[in-house]
Protein backbone atom coordinates (compact mmCIF):
# COMPACT_ATOMS: atom_id res chain seq x y z
CA UNK A 1 0.00 0.00 0.00
CA UNK A 2 1.36 3.46 -0.85
CA UNK A 3 1.94 6.07 1.51
CA UNK A 4 0.17 9.60 1.57
CA UNK A 5 3.35 12.06 1.43
CA UNK A 6 1.01 15.05 1.84
CA UNK A 7 0.66 14.29 5.31
CA UNK A 8 3.18 14.34 8.27
CA UNK A 9 5.03 10.91 8.80
CA UNK A 10 3.59 9.14 5.53
CA UNK A 11 0.90 7.33 7.04
CA UNK A 12 -0.69 4.78 4.45
CA UNK A 13 -3.19 5.79 2.54
CA UNK A 14 -5.83 2.92 3.89
CA UNK A 15 -5.45 4.43 7.44
CA UNK A 16 -6.14 7.95 6.08
CA UNK A 17 -9.39 6.86 4.04
CA UNK A 18 -10.08 4.72 7.59
CA UNK A 19 -9.83 8.09 9.24
CA UNK A 20 -11.80 10.05 6.84
CA UNK A 21 -14.35 7.52 6.41
CA UNK A 22 -14.50 6.96 10.51
CA UNK A 23 -15.08 11.20 10.50
CA UNK A 24 -17.46 10.81 7.43
CA UNK A 25 -19.90 8.91 9.86
CA UNK A 26 -20.77 11.77 11.93
CA UNK A 27 -20.73 14.30 9.05
CA UNK A 28 -17.17 15.58 9.36
CA UNK A 29 -15.23 16.78 6.60
CA UNK A 30 -11.43 17.75 7.59
CA UNK A 31 -10.09 20.93 7.05
CA UNK A 32 -6.43 21.26 5.77
CA UNK A 33 -4.77 22.75 9.19
CA UNK A 34 -6.30 20.44 11.11
CA UNK A 35 -6.47 17.61 9.48
CA UNK A 36 -2.24 18.59 9.36
CA UNK A 37 -1.98 19.14 12.48
CA UNK A 38 -3.99 15.87 13.89
CA UNK A 39 -1.80 13.72 11.67
CA UNK A 40 1.75 15.63 12.62
CA UNK A 41 0.09 14.79 16.18
CA UNK A 42 -0.24 11.05 15.63
CA UNK A 43 2.92 10.54 13.46
CA UNK A 44 4.84 11.74 16.74
CA UNK A 45 2.35 9.03 19.34
CA UNK A 46 3.13 6.73 16.20
CA UNK A 47 7.30 7.35 16.75
CA UNK A 48 7.47 7.45 20.46
CA UNK A 49 7.42 3.82 20.42
CA UNK A 50 10.22 1.49 19.34
CA UNK A 51 8.01 0.15 16.21
CA UNK A 52 6.22 2.90 14.52
CA UNK A 53 2.65 1.58 15.74
CA UNK A 54 0.08 4.41 14.27
CA UNK A 55 -2.84 4.84 16.32
CA UNK A 56 -6.40 3.17 15.24
CA UNK A 57 -8.28 5.20 12.83
CA UNK A 58 -11.04 6.23 15.78
CA UNK A 59 -8.13 7.47 18.21
CA UNK A 60 -7.11 9.70 15.40
CA UNK A 61 -10.45 10.85 14.00
CA UNK A 62 -10.83 11.87 18.27
CA UNK A 63 -8.20 13.62 17.93
CA UNK A 64 -9.32 15.56 14.70
CA UNK A 65 -12.08 16.32 16.59
CA UNK A 66 -10.51 17.29 19.62
CA UNK A 67 -8.46 20.04 17.96
CA UNK A 68 -11.51 20.84 16.35
CA UNK A 69 -13.65 21.57 19.71
CA UNK A 70 -10.14 23.37 20.33
CA UNK A 71 -9.62 25.92 17.56
CA UNK A 72 -14.05 26.36 17.41
CA UNK A 73 -13.54 27.56 21.27
CA UNK A 74 -10.50 29.81 20.57
CA UNK A 75 -12.44 31.55 17.98
CA UNK A 76 -15.81 31.60 20.68
CA UNK A 77 -17.87 29.82 17.71
CA UNK A 78 -18.27 26.77 20.55
CA UNK A 79 -21.38 28.33 21.95
CA UNK A 80 -24.05 26.62 23.56
CA UNK A 81 -27.73 28.91 24.16
CA UNK A 82 -27.97 30.35 27.19
CA UNK A 83 -30.41 27.80 29.06
CA UNK A 84 -28.83 24.35 27.86
CA UNK A 85 -27.46 23.65 30.76
CA UNK A 86 -30.76 24.41 32.60
CA UNK A 87 -33.23 22.67 29.77
CA UNK A 88 -31.72 19.39 29.12
CA UNK A 89 -34.26 16.63 27.89
CA UNK A 90 -34.31 13.14 29.44
CA UNK A 91 -32.90 11.85 26.06
CA UNK A 92 -30.15 14.26 25.85
CA UNK A 93 -28.98 13.82 29.18
CA UNK A 94 -28.82 10.00 28.54
CA UNK A 95 -26.77 10.42 26.04
CA UNK A 96 -24.25 12.85 28.20
CA UNK A 97 -21.67 11.48 30.48
CA UNK A 98 -22.34 11.78 34.16
CA UNK A 99 -19.67 15.04 34.32
CA UNK A 100 -22.71 16.76 32.47
CA UNK A 101 -22.22 20.28 33.66
CA UNK A 102 -18.83 19.95 33.26
CA UNK A 103 -19.43 18.79 30.12
CA UNK A 104 -21.43 21.59 29.26
CA UNK A 105 -19.47 24.52 30.72
CA UNK A 106 -16.97 23.82 28.19
CA UNK A 107 -19.17 25.25 25.36
CA UNK A 108 -20.56 27.53 27.61
CA UNK A 109 -17.47 29.34 28.70
CA UNK A 110 -18.08 29.39 31.90
CA UNK A 111 -15.62 27.42 34.58
CA UNK A 112 -17.38 25.01 36.67
CA UNK A 113 -14.59 25.10 39.23
CA UNK A 114 -15.19 28.57 40.45
CA UNK A 115 -16.73 29.55 43.19
CA UNK A 116 -19.24 32.56 44.22
CA UNK A 117 -16.31 34.19 46.06
CA UNK A 118 -15.03 34.35 42.67
CA UNK A 119 -18.03 36.32 40.63
CA UNK A 120 -18.10 38.64 42.96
Amino acid sequence: MADDHSLPGWPKKKLVRDVRQHLSHYGIRPRFTIWQATWSWASAIARSYYHTTWPIPSEIGAQYILLLLAEMQSSHQLKLPYRARKVVPAEVRALLPAQQPALLAIADGRDTTRTAVDHE
